[in-house]
């Protein structure tokens, strides 16, 4: 028997690729999708932060299709980027043309600058500031990268490593860099989701209920207590127990780690030193139609208490009731800083007001608040330093991670399906 703990996308893919083993999937909510949920009220729908679909892997794509068929939307991305009055185009690195001459200049000038003989780097890691400024240069990194990325992981970049922004952040060469400077149309999109895919309706959450649809009913409302390693047993809130052949889990390792009954103090302080950042989705209803088709809107400047807001009915018009429209802001938190307080969503509408994104209090006609107490996962230091002692733990007990919790790294929903493929490969092959 194996035991799937959890039923996001990770632990759902998992139990997809299973073939004819026998398997359990254990969810502790009353739903299925962990952060691919989706919240509807009153006929708006939110995701649990911003989600879109772009795939890279034929087999995930293949996959997408078979799921959601002709449920599914192609989009052409409209994303924007709000600095001083003015709004520029996303991605920041090849749309330089939107800003001031003096500002494009600085852009275009540091940019050249990175790309000067140097000598090589020595001593220290490079940190992921010191890896934004050595790639883009000092005008394009004070502008965007710097501000925004501060505010998005909640953290100083300076205590981070380069191993998220050398994945996460995409570099062009200088020809991009100074066509965007002039004006001059790319020759092809840039970045990952120029394009993406999203369900017609039903928020992100119908590609997870999609998913547990094919498979025998998922235990909900399941939560998994302790898990007893020497005799393979997963022990729940309500009394009851599972045993185990192997294990795949995705719930946060951290977690994870805690209910490990047989683990020293050893293992308990690696996993304690392990960082990440929570996120507040604040949700919004507005009367009326929206007068712009954007999709999203990045906020890097200190005067905004969010870091993106989104529009999910500009993406797919069935995520608000006729005549009417969204926006969801998403502020992050240090751990300690999390939740918000009360009182934080007044915060939150008024710089929504004072940024443009929304006319007036009087459109909101709904607020809701979604949080994520576990959002982004902070690769520093510690993170490289104790994942191989708690991955080397985890498999001594057959236990398996999945996904961006589990396995503590930056990924993305179609990273998290392939994971999830490539775990129930192994335990197919008896690995």
């Amino acid at each position: 028997m194996i035991v799937v703990l959890g039923a996001g996308l990770a632990g759902l893919s998992t139990a997809l690729h299973l073939g004819g083993r026998e398997f359990a999937v254990i969810e502790r909510e009353s739903e299925v999708g962990g952060l691919a949920r989706s919240a509807c009220q009153d006929g708006f729908c939110f995701d649990f932060a911003g989600h879109v679909l772009h795939l890279r892997d034929a087999s995930v794509r293949a996959l997408v299709d078979d799921l959601l068929g002709e449920d599914q939307l192609h989009v052409q991305r409209s994303a924007w980027i709000r600095l001083g009055d003015r709004l520029v185009p996303y991605p920041f690195q090849v749309n330089t043309h939107a800003l001031p001459l003096a500002d494009r200049v600085a852009c275009v000038a540091g940019f050249a600058h990175t790309l000067l003989p140097r000598p090589p780097a020595r001593g220290a890691r490079l940190s992921c500031q010191d890896w934004i400024l050595d790639s883009f240069g000092a005008g394009f990194a004070e502008r965007f990268f710097l501000p925004y990325n501060e505010k998005c992981l909640a953290t100083d970049l300076t205590t981070l490593s380069a191993d998220w922004p050398e994945r996460a952040i995409p570099k062009p060469d200088l020809e991009e860099v100074v066509r965007g400077a002039l004006g001059i149309a790319a020759r092809a999109p840039f970045g990952a989701n120029a394009t993406f895919r999203y369900p017609r309706s039903g928020g992100m959450h119908r590609l997870p209920e999609a998913m547990a649809r094919r498979l025998p009913p998922v235990r909900r409302g399941a939560r998994a207590l302790r898990i007893d390693a020497r005799r393979r047993v997963l022990e729940l809130a309500d009394g009851s127990a599972l045993a185990y052949d192997a294990l795949v889990a995705t719930n946060p390792l951290p977690e994870l780690i805690a209910m490990i009954s047989d683990l020293g103090p050893e293992e308990r302080a690696a996993a304690a030193r392990l960082r990440h950042s929570s996120l507040s989705c604040f949700c919004f209803g507005l009367r009326g139609a929206l007068p712009h088709g954007r999709h999203w809107v990045y906020c890097p400047e200190k005067r905004y208490p969010f870091h993106r807001v989104s529009y999910p009915a500009n993406i797919a018009p069935s995520m608000a009731p006729a005549g009417m429209s969204s926006a969801c802001a998403e502020v992050s938190y240090a751990r300690d800083c999390f939740p918000p307080p009360a009182g934080a969503e007044e915060g939150v509408l008024a710089g929504l007001i004072a940024a443009g994104e929304i006319e007036d209090a009087g459109r909101v006609v709904l607020c809701r608040r979604l949080d994520l107490p576990f959002a982004y996962v902070l690769h520093d230091g510690a993170r490289r330093e104790v994942l191989p002692l708690l991955f080397r733990a985890l498999r001594e007990r057959s236990i398996i991670p999945v996904g961006r919790y589990a396995t503590w790294s930056y990924l993305s929903m179609e990273d998290v399906i392939l994971q999830g493929k490539e775990a129930a490969a192994h335990l197919c092959r008896g690995s």
